[in-house]
């Protein structure tokens, strides 16, 4: 009868280390579901920024963490600016040949807390593409900061 007690015990180990693990994994899916929905929301969000502030503007690159994701900076953030065919402008272009800005999240990674396991989530890249509006200059030609 004691040897059976011993097994009882194994077996309540091997069947709690499963239940936890599909416990943390569940709620670790949660998470990275919802940070990945904030992600695609601060996208939006620095695109619209990316139209209406001018060019380069910080603002636009913080505006998609506005949620506080961990372990997201500015260098997982790309903002391109785009003539009328869609094709990129490179770092300064010039404000008469912009037509579009393209704000994206590139190379973002979620590590996920599932015991035993501890696997990395990447993030799929999310872009949004708006075309460009005033970019921080208002009708009387002078630049606006966001």
């Amino acid at each position: 009868m004691k040897r059976m007690r011993g097994l009882y015990m194994v077996e309540f180990a091997l069947t709690v280390s499963l239940l936890l693990i599909v416990i943390f994994a569940c709620i670790e899916f949660g998470r990275a579901t919802y940070t990945f929905a904030a992600l695609n929301e601060g996208t939006r969000r620095a695109a619209r920024l990316a139209a209406v502030c001018p060019v380069n503007d910080p603002a636009i690159t913080s505006a998609v963490n506005f949620m506080g994701a961990n372990g997201f900076t500015s260098a997982n953030v790309s903002v391109n600016y785009l003539d009328a065919n869609g094709a990129s402008l490179g770092a300064t272009p010039a404000l008469s040949t912009i037509y579009y800005v393209k704000v994206s999240v590139v190379g973002y990674t979620i590590p996920l807390s599932i015991p035993f396991l501890n696997p990395i989530l990447n993030s799929p890249s999310f872009a949004v593409t708006l075309p460009a509006e005033s970019l921080g200059w208002s009708g009387a030609g002078v630049s606006t900061a966001c």
